[in-house]
């Protein structure tokens, strides 16, 4: 098991999600495939950071998927729609 960190923004205006609503669209978004085991979201000044275990052994490998799970709940979750990974 590796970790891997994201870290999302609001594109423009002040945050109008929390932690765990993130955490909970991003389980929400999630599928076996994506081999998350434990995921944990904090609201910071520059955004949310993301921190994902993942049932991997590569560290790189874990950090696409987490990206790739990020930008998928971006793009499927209206809540998130004016977010970004940055």
């Amino acid at each position: 098991m590796v970790t891997a960190l994201a870290r999302i923004a609001r594109l423009a205006g002040p945050p109008d999600l929390d932690a765990a609503t993130v955490t909970a669209l991003l389980w929400d978004t999630a599928t076996t495939a994506d081999r998350i085991e434990h995921v944990r979201a904090r609201a910071g000044p520059d955004g949310i950071d993301i921190l994902a275990f993942l049932d991997l052994t590569d560290p790189e490998e874990a950090h696409l998927r987490l990206r790739a799970l990020v930008q998928r709940a971006i793009a499927t979750t209206p809540r998130l729609r004016a977010w970004r990974v940055i």
